[in-house]
């Protein structure tokens, strides 16, 4: 996917300057759909070489603020997209989530509902990364050692299809 969208922005500007045609691909004109005030609404594609556009734009948005030092302010400015999008976009680069990654990249699960379905774990990779081995420590023991597997190394454990039977252990 990743290389997907660099060779994407090596693509040439030309493509994007397009304009739209006014037929509907049969020759025959858009019907109004927009109380025949006699206003159009200019259709705009979503997708573009099987990557939603606006997922797209707060990826390079994300790279500038990330890569490059930009403020999320200039970024937007810069990639075509919104402070809102960069941020959640950050939020899903965080929780190195690849294949929810793709999804969003593709445009099968939007960049708000993914950055909010991972904002939780983002914060707490974040957390558990700045962290000392001496608040690692302190943190098992306040919430307890049983408490720490059964909430956390079980499931991932049965995730993973991992059995926790002593007749796994023969």
């Amino acid at each position: 996917m990743l290389q997907r969208l660099e060779d994407l922005l090596k693509t040439s500007t030309a493509e994007f300057k397009q304009v739209p045609s006014p037929t509907n691909g049969s020759g025959q004109a858009h019907v109004a759909r927009n109380g025949g005030n006699g206003h159009r609404h200019r259709v705009r594609r979503q997708i573009h070489k099987g990557v939603r556009l606006a997922a797209a734009h707060a990826f390079v948005g994300a790279m500038l603020v990330r890569e490059k030092g930009f403020t999320i302010t200039d970024a937007a400015d810069w990639s075509g997209s919104t402070t809102t999008y960069i941020v959640a976009m950050l939020t899903i680069l965080d929780s190195r989530d690849e294949v929810l990654l793709d999804r969003v990249m593709t445009g099968l699960v939007g960049v708000l509902a993914a950055a909010a379905q991972v904002k939780g774990l983002s914060k707490l990779l974040k957390a558990y990364a700045a962290a000392t081995a001496d608040n690692k420590v302190a943190f098992g023991h306040t919430i307890g050692t049983e408490n720490l597997f059964d909430a956390v190394i079980a499931p991932a454990l049965a995730e993973a299809g991992v059995s926790m039977t002593a007749e796994a252990a023969e």
